[in-house]
């Protein structure tokens, strides 16, 4: 019966994350939580630039956002490899917010408003847009990313929500006696 509670509890927890994380949009006013999970993003981004740092400029710059959710999604593959649902159900969530996160940052590429870690830093999405030749269509990117991690957070809220129908309607143990 613990199993049902924790379920239905994270399962109002990610549907109070994911309703902020929409509510908040592209910009950059979130709740204290979006702001904590933010930072927990910002040190695996961090940590993709000095990881890809040794395959040239590009795609260390392009390497920040690439861990930062390509870190979930492997957490979220493991789960779901070894069928723990519950716990494949909040690395996809995290997913789905790290790509919410991607695209504030990809969205700001061409007005580059978003304060960085220290001055004289180059914007990630400037840099990498501009390379590419798509500049002009930042805003767009991003709307695009947002949808898409939205759309990872949907899915996250499903699967969590069959695994707590799942063990609602699984047959209840009984206890051998000793």
């Amino acid at each position: 019966m613990a199993g049902i509670a924790a379920r239905g509890v994270g399962l109002v927890v990610l549907l109070v994350l994911t309703w902020k994380v929409v509510a908040q949009g592209l910009s950059l006013h979130g709740s204290d939580m979006l702001a904590f999970i933010h930072g927990i993003d910002l040190v695996f981004h961090e940590a993709g630039h000095v990881i890809f740092g040794f395959f040239g400029e590009f795609v260390a710059i392009a390497g920040g956002s690439l861990t930062q959710v390509i870190i979930p999604v492997i957490a979220t593959v493991a789960f779901f490899r070894t069928r723990q649902w519950a716990s494949a159900a909040v690395t996809l969530f995290w997913t789905g917010q790290s790509l919410t996160d991607v695209a504030v940052y990809a969205a700001d590429g061409r007005a580059r408003a978003l304060p960085l870690l220290a001055e004289g830093l180059i914007h990630d999405w400037h840099y990498i847009l501009s390379r590419l030749g798509l500049l002009q269509s930042a805003e767009s990117i991003g709307r695009m990313i947002f949808g898409l991690g939205v759309l990872t957070m949907f899915a996250a809220l499903l699967l969590l929500g069959l695994d707590t129908l799942r063990c609602w309607n699984a047959p209840a143990r009984s206890v051998e006696p000793v």
